[in-house]
């Protein structure tokens, strides 16, 4: 499924908001309340209006904070995606936020 005519106008409105400096004050600021363009972006990715995107979740391990992928059925085991691992939680909803922007093809 692709993104409807209204969420593809959506899409390049947040193409055009994010930059390198929204970047760092999302990373910077990890609690609300968030800028006004920094909650549009957010906003846009949260929802994850595509639903063959994959959908994140943060999985807490022994060595951190690791970015898995929900499994299809109900009560499967999340996938993993890498070693990476996040030192906090802030760090790994980062991650997540930015792994969703490159799957929308968004770019700084």
């Amino acid at each position: 499924m692709a993104l409807t005519v209204q969420d593809e106008v959506i899409l390049a409105r947040i193409k055009s908001l994010v930059t390198a400096t929204l970047i760092e004050r999302a990373a910077a600021q990890p609690d609300p309340p968030y800028p006004p363009d920094v909650v549009e972006v957010m906003d846009f990715v949260r929802r994850n209006p595509d639903p063959e995107k994959p959908r994140y979740l943060i999985v807490t391990t022994e060595d951190g904070f690791a970015i898995g992928v929900r499994p299809r059925e109900r009560g499967g085991v999340p996938e993993l995606l890498d070693e990476v691992r996040h030192r906090t939680r802030d760090e790994a909803e980062h991650a997540v936020f930015l792994r969703r922007l490159r799957d929308y093809g968004v770019t700084w």
